[in-house]
């Protein structure tokens, strides 16, 4: 008896198909590793990636595309414009002037937005819990001070690693903030 195996394609179940039919499926690019397979007998849906039936037949999930390789022309070319994009308070408006054709630059300003975007956001978080630490005695005192710090430090942390991999002609996401926004493409 031949195993019943439902895939989904494009958001919607598709089946029932033989292991063989789903082994060709993967072989010719109509399912990829991460496509959701299910048969009867498991609890859930999971990766056709994950199921032995089809070991070695699927691929591992393509993963994402490089960034820029140092040493590129757009680079190289644009290494002074990333930089500034992360220097305060709205210099990332500079390479979104003069740099728009340039991906790596872009790549810049879009972190440097969001870091500034979140240093905004982190001074008016700031300045609320001070209004309300202050009525605190001694305590209070200490308390904002220390979240000052800490706010100023984590900034100036970020804005340092932002410098550091836009010197080094490197596109890589800053910790925290980096991966969730893209506000400049």
């Amino acid at each position: 008896m031949s195993i019943a195996w439902h895939y989904m394609r494009d958001g919607v179940q598709t089946g029932p198909a033989s292991t063989d039919e789903i082994k060709n499926l993967i072989a010719s690019g109509a399912i990829k590793a991460d496509t959701l397979v299910w048969r009867e007998g498991l609890a859930s849906w999971a990766a056709v990636s994950t199921q032995a039936d089809f070991a070695g037949v699927a691929a591992p999930a393509a993963p994402p595309p490089p960034p820029a390789p140092a040493g590129s022309a757009d680079v190289e070319q644009n290494k002074v414009f990333a930089v500034l994009s992360y220097l305060p308070p709205l210099l990332f408006l500079v390479p979104l002037l003069a740099a728009r054709q340039s991906k790596f630059a872009m790549y810049h300003c879009n972190q440097g937005l969001v870091l500034t975007l979140a240093a905004i956001a982190a001074s008016i978080a700031n300045m609320i819990l001070d209004q309300i630490l202050w009525h605190i005695p001694v305590i209070g005192f200490l308390m904002i001070t220390l979240l000052n710090l800490a706010v100023f430090a984590g900034i100036i942390v970020l804005v340092v690693m932002g410098i550091i991999n836009a010197v080094n002609g490197v596109c890589k996401p800053l910790p925290v903030i980096g991966e969730r926004f893209t506000l400049v493409k």
